[in-house]
């Protein structure tokens, strides 16, 4: 492979998940061409700083010991994983002068084929078609050297509705064609975040109506309480004014007879004469 190659070929791509390097493709003949590049190393420092930005695609310059520029080209897309979210984060470094279009659409179709071979593996209803985890890297590989072959072909398509970035050294360092590939990302992206919401605001509702209920339980508790309450004062009244007439009356046949022993039965005629 010649040195002419490396414009239209990736050197490094890796996808990893939660920062955790799953997936590599390196293409050996072009990495000859930098001794001193080590491209799993130049992954790993920019991967935290990556994944902690909110740009879910994106480039970044890479510093070499050559006059040969590269770039690191990084897509992220968050999945939902039983009640979790996973990052998914695909890096790949290329010469500068590769079209951006090109692997935007490497990236893409990377994404999109594992998100399939993920759903696949925990398909629950057809065990039978379960992927196998290291099958994605031959299907990685394939759809790398499927663009790489169709690059030339393809290359109109690449450049349409795109600039020259390479011509512009302010913008050699930004992805500029096909804003839809970034446009896509980013509904998806939103309208997870929609979904997510939406989940919450349901989930509180529900929370709402059964608090609602258990007000409204508590609310009836309290009326038959306050009911219950002044019946059981009033028949406390009651018991208690019977109990004072009882001893009122109790003391007035005390003093009657008492009075009436010392002065006749039964109408003190005795005290009266």
């Amino acid at each position: 492979m010649s040195h002419s190659d490396v414009h239209k070929h990736l050197i490094y791509c890796t996808l990893t998940i939660n920062s955790t390097t799953l997936y590599t493709y390196e293409n050996h003949q072009l990495t000859s061409h930098f001794p001193r590049t080590n491209c799993s190393e130049i992954v790993s420092q920019e991967l935290g700083l990556i994944n902690s930005s909110k740009t879910l695609v994106g480039s970044i310059p890479v510093s070499t010991n050559t006059a040969t520029k590269l770039s690191l080209y990084f897509m992220k897309k968050y999945m939902n994983n039983e009640g979790s979210r996973d990052l998914v984060t695909i890096v790949s470094i290329a010469h500068n002068d590769v079209n951006k279009t090109f692997i935007l659409v490497v990236l893409k179709n990377i994404m999109d084929r594992y998100i399939d071979f993920r759903n696949r593996q925990h398909d629950q209803n057809d065990p039978a078609s379960k992927a196998k985890p290291g099958e994605f890297k031959l299907y990685m590989k394939q759809i790398i050297k499927h663009e790489e072959s169709s690059y030339d072909v393809n290359r109109q398509s690449y450049n349409y509705g795109s600039t020259n970035e390479s011509n512009d050294n302010n913008s050699s360092n930004q992805i500029g064609p096909n804003q839809l590939l970034l446009a896509n990302e980013e509904v998806g992206e939103v309208r997870q975040l929609m979904l997510d919401n939406i989940t919450k605001l349901l989930s509180r509702g529900d929370k709402l109506n059964s608090l609602v209920d258990q007000t409204d339980r508590l609310n009836t508790s309290s009326s038959m309480f306050s009911k219950k309450a002044k019946q059981i004062k009033r028949r406390m009244w009651f018991h208690r004014t019977k109990f004072i007439l009882s001893a009122v009356g109790g003391l007035l046949v005390l003093l009657y007879l008492f009075i009436a022993s010392q002065c006749g039965f039964p109408l003190f005629n005795q005290c009266i004469s």
